[in-house]
């Protein structure tokens, strides 16, 4: 018995140390380097029964940098973007969502540099058409039934995932772009 109490106390320790060793998510992948997304000019506001094209984000930056500030990065850290994924989710009190969308995409971002993309797409004016948008369709009411509004508000988790051209995988950490959507053009 007094054997067993200092390999469990030391197992124990063992785990505590191994548990706290920091597990940052921009770590979780095995490029050098990971993307950060800055949204700096959108629409928040869409009138759905006057909207005519895909939702987009008038200007947007996706910057690489370093995971260990003093590196040296080279061309193979390089990153080709290939898929956005938006996850909607509701911000008003609502429970039911717009669909998920996956979009399968080409960029290009330099190693410890950054891509601007100007009105770039991140969700597909169909999907305007869907519950729980369609409610606020004047055919369909003109109200939300969850929250008894004329308006939906919801956010947009958008992340973004390439392949650094060494093959390493890297993921922006999802970010948040809120929309307020109605019907007043009828």
């Amino acid at each position: 018995m007094k054997r067993i109490t200092p390999v469990f106390v030391t197992l124990a320790l063992a785990m505590m140390v191994w548990s706290c060793g920091g597990s940052s998510t921009l770590d979780n992948t095995a490029a050098a380097v990971f993307l950060t997304v800055d949204i700096s000019e959108y629409n928040p506001d869409i009138d759905i029964c006057l909207q005519q094209t895909d939702i987009t984000i008038s200007s947007m930056e996706i910057t690489s940098q370093a995971k260990n500030p003093g590196a040296s990065l080279g061309a193979a850290q390089d990153v080709n973007l290939t898929r956005w994924v938006i996850k909607p989710y509701r911000t008003d009190g609502g429970a039911t969502a717009s669909p998920e969308w996956t979009y399968d995409t080409s960029g290009y971002v330099p190693a410890d540099g950054s891509a601007s993309l100007d009105n770039y797409r991140v969700y597909p004016l169909v999907y305007l058409g869907q519950v729980p948008l369609a409610n606020l369709l004047p055919d369909n009411g003109g109200f939300d039934p969850e929250t008894g509004n004329s308006a939906i508000r919801q956010s947009f988790d958008l992340q973004i995932f390439g392949q650094t051209v060494s093959g390493k995988s890297v993921a922006t950490e999802p970010v948040s772009i809120d929309f307020n959507f109605f019907c007043l053009g009828q």
